[in-house]
């Protein structure tokens, strides 16, 4: 009976211990792997991991499948264990202000006056919005006096999505400043780019990114595109483009631009407006072929002209120069590949499933899929640089995050890489 309280003590301390490993975290969903039911999300200045497995209790979704960049969520977990709980945060609207694209499709080729605004942060607007659609952010000062005079007149607002609060946010200020017409696209820019419908690029953006980290096409003939062309612009005709489709359906091979495999890269398509059929054609089949990251140029080679920036006379280039951007712990496809070769110092880390490492696996590579790996992290070395990499990047990205939190010296390989069985592979 004398060890009774030195026994309640020790549960005691063991559960204040699991207390302080426990913690919550929210953050918005950078990527998701479907494949190891991970997601990343951003907490403040860092990426943290999220695993999610048949025990976590799911709040406002009923499967990974229904989450997506840029969803807000909050997880409930221990380091090194699934989440116990994970809720989707989603921002309500009043009742019968929500409308969805179909419904945003009919007011904008309607005859009804509107306004259209993108709620998002400003610095965000240039880069991609729905057409026609103007800056409008309600935290800065400035918001009220960016809305119509005539405060019946029918006001839309859109930002990043349900778990975005902009929309929300426009939509009561708005409504307190005696606005009585107001809707709100909830869906946002993610749910009109899901849609495969054209969102538009300011030349402001574009004059700020004239570099090799950005895909500048011009879908004009050649004759046009000969005469004069934005600077740094590749000229690849609309008929060559879908020429380009044909081919690869005949030969039963993915679509991909000459240069670019990231399917994320930016690209701006222009023609001589952005209403211009071979602009819209154009990005349509960009879409459909995979990438993600396709724009229109808003005003076309017209407006650029008009705007006094700067364009380059005779025959565009037809040879693209793409640059990935590496992001903080990515390593460059042509250092990656020297390292395959040499393999000094190095050890490489395929997080992928079991199913793809069964297809083919670089040689002599620890095999280690993502959704195991913080429970192998003790067999692996702290003296040699740890490359990671999986099929796009995706779960390399979280296993970097995992591992270099862990004291690792490491770096993630963020591309599409494709590998047979006998160790081969190709970027």
């Amino acid at each position: 009976m004398k060890k009774l309280p030195w026994i309640i003590s020790l549960v005691a301390c063991l559960a204040v211990v699991q207390l302080v490993q426990a913690e919550t975290v929210k953050g918005r969903i950078q990527s998701v792997s479907k494949q190891a039911g991970t997601v990343q999300i951003g907490v403040k200045d860092e990426k943290v991991v999220v695993r999610i497995d048949n025990t976590t209790q799911l709040e406002g979704f009923s499967s990974i499948d229904d989450l997506n960049p840029p969803d807000l969520i909050e997880a409930e977990r221990e380091p090194g264990k699934p989440a116990s709980r994970v809720k989707k945060i989603v921002f309500g609207l009043p009742p019968g202000v929500e409308i969805d694209t179909q419904a945003l499709l009919k007011i904008m080729t309607g005859t009804t006056p509107y306004h259209l605004f993108d709620a998002r942060p400003v610095k965000t607007f240039g880069k991609a919005h729905i057409p026609g659609a103007k800056p409008a952010h309600p935290k800065d000062d400035n918001f009220l006096s960016l809305l119509p005079a005539d405060k019946n007149t029918l006001l839309v607002f859109y930002c990043g999505g349900a778990t975005c609060p902009f929309t929300a946010a426009a939509v009561d200020l708005a409504g307190k400043a005696g606005y009585t017409n107001i809707k709100g696209y909830q869906a946002g820019l993610p749910g009109w780019i899901k849609s495969m419908l054209p969102v538009h690029t300011e030349a402001g953006w574009l004059e700020k990114n004239l570099n090799r980290q950005t895909v500048i096409l011009d879908v004009r003939d050649t004759a046009a595109s000969s005469r004069s062309h934005i600077k740094g612009a590749v000229a690849l005709p609309l008929a060559d483009l879908q020429a380009m489709t044909q081919r690869f359906i005949k030969d039963q091979t993915v679509p991909e631009l000459p240069g670019v495999s990231d399917m994320r890269a930016p690209i701006v398509v222009y023609a001589d407006s952005h209403t211009s059929k071979e602009a819209l054609l154009a990005y349509k089949e960009l879409r459909d072929w995979g990438y993600s990251g396709v724009s229109v140029l808003n005003g076309g080679f017209n407006g650029w002209q008009q705007a006094g920036l700067e364009t380059a006379e005779g025959p565009a280039t037809t040879k693209i120069v793409y640059e990935k951007k590496l992001a903080p712990g990515a390593i460059a496809p042509e250092e990656f590949a020297a390292l395959e070769k040499s393999r000094d110092g190095v050890v490489f880390i395929d997080v992928r499933t079991e199913k793809e490492i069964a297809d083919g696996a670089l040689k002599d590579a620890r095999l280690i899929p993502l959704d195991k790996l913080e429970g192998r992290t003790g067999k692996l070395p702290k003296d040699k640089e740890l490359i990671v990499y999986c099929a796009n990047g995706i779960r390399a990205d979280m296993a970097y995050e995992t591992l270099n939190k862990q004291g690792f010296n490491v770096r993630y390989l963020n591309e599409t890489i494709t590998i047979d069985k006998q160790g081969n592979y190709k970027l």
